[in-house]
């Protein structure tokens, strides 16, 4: 197979890779965003609903962890559907999917409702992730493919930021039910919005394999086990904090929702900033040397551990968590850009669809796990201490397996215009 040059913006119908590529950036940006929001009304709502329907918090963490269930469980899937099919109409169909359901979490009236509307969730959103970096990495140049994912998942962090500002004043004013009416409205209106501007690509020049043969191609490839369960590792620690941190503040620590509101969006914006500048740090000065950027990130986030373990001011444990989301979040970033040099393009989205089911499983262990050792001990400086094991272990597993191995040079393809955009 040929490829012609890269093309740039012209007119006369000519493509426009440059500009399709902000497009979609821009688009999945706002999608991703839209889908943290979504994700964050639970643990932001769940005061409320423990107490309209009942809760223990062991319950409270299985309904945090059975979304991702079925979310994890739809990571590879949903990347395959997308090579097979095109991220255009995946993404879409997630975005259609998951709003269908956030609406369905407002209609629920007892736990055991609420446990299954959140494993429809998952597989509503478990379609989405993978898509998208499909179809960020059909878009961009092969030269961007270790930077733009990391760009990228700054989203998720941008989206938890804004989260307390955009839902606690909806909860305040109209209750936990009516604000998943308003967030499946917002969701709708994202998947007309990338119905609409995103332009229709051809089909891919490789149609993906069947499934199976795809996911067994990815697994093999050098790299991909480790970045697996590194992800879900440090995972574990960042959805432990997501699930129960608001839960924290409002009902250990008496927190006003508007205090909460803006302690919360600092951890987020520390990850914000590493995020969009975690996968040029790397690539500027650990280019060969990953797996010191990784080791260095991971050391300084137990340590961040410890910390939020041992402070008793509501402000240092804070602190100490905005350290730990800055540098876990280097490590997020290292994950989601190394497989950007290895993955071929018919199976790119079953391979970080892979990937991201190492990371998401996590999910659904952490919450209920949190959840009983608050229960255990009464102390969530106990349930902050205990999650330096899985950091414990990342870093033994990084440092155990030195540096990142190089896929074979054929097995990178080149970006051109014939194959620029697919989505």
């Amino acid at each position: 197979m040929t490829t012609r040059p890269e093309t740039t913006a012209t007119g006369g119908g000519t493509t426009r890779p440059g500009r399709d590529a902000r497009l979609t950036f821009g688009l999945l940006y706002l999608a991703w965003c839209v889908c943290y929001l979504d994700r964050a009304a639970v643990p932001f709502a769940a005061p409320a609903m423990i107490r309209d329907i009942h809760m223990s918090p062991v319950q409270q963490g299985f309904a945090m962890g059975f979304f991702y269930l079925s979310y994890a469980f739809m990571q590879a899937p949903g990347g395959w559907l997308a090579d097979r099919f095109g991220a255009k109409r995946v993404v879409i169909a997630g975005l259609l999917g998951w709003s269908a359901f956030t609406l369905g979490t407002g209609l629920v009236q007892s736990a055991a409702a609420l446990l299954c509307m959140r494993l429809l969730f998952g597989i509503g959103e478990g379609i989405f992730p993978a898509a998208s970096l499909r179809a960020l990495y059909d878009t961009v140049p092969a030269s961007a493919r270790d930077k733009a994912p990391s760009a990228l998942m700054s989203s998720n962090y941008f989206g938890y930021l804004i989260a307390p500002t955009v839902l606690l004043p909806l909860l305040a004013w109209f209750g936990w039910r009516s604000t998943f009416y308003v967030m499946s409205a917002i969701g709708v209106l994202s998947a007309l919005l990338f119905l609409a501007l995103v332009p229709r690509r051809p089909a891919a020049l490789s149609p993906a394999p069947i499934g199976g043969s795809a996911m067994l191609r990815a697994l093999r490839l050098p790299g991909i086990n480790r970045l697996m369960a590194t992800w879900f590792l440090v995972s574990f620690i960042n959805k432990a904090l997501e699930s129960w941190m608001p839960t924290y503040l409002l009902h250990a620590r008496g927190v006003s929702l508007k205090e909460a509101g803006i302690l919360l969006t600092v951890p987020y914006l520390a990850a914000t900033v590493a995020a969009l500048i975690g996968g040029w740090v790397m690539t500027r000065w650990f280019a060969g040397r990953e797996n010191h950027f990784i080791s260095i990130s991971m050391v300084i986030s137990c340590a961040a551990l410890v910390a939020m373990a041992s402070c008793n001011a509501v402000i240092a444990i804070i602190g100490a968590e905005t350290v730990l989301y800055f540098f876990k979040t280097l490590v997020f970033a290292a994950v989601l850009c190394l497989p950007g040099r290895i993955l071929p393009q018919d199976i790119a989205g079953t391979g970080y669809g892979l990937i991201n089911f190492g990371g998401q499983i996590a999910g659904f262990v952490a919450p209920p796990v949190i959840g009983a050792v608050l229960s255990a001990s009464g102390s969530y400086p106990t349930a902050f201490l205990s999650l330096l094991v899985a950091g414990v272990l990342a870093l033994v597993l990084n440092i155990a397996l030195g540096r990142f191995g190089q896929a074979p040079a054929s097995s990178i393809p080149t970006v051109g215009a014939d194959n620029h955009g697919i989505v």
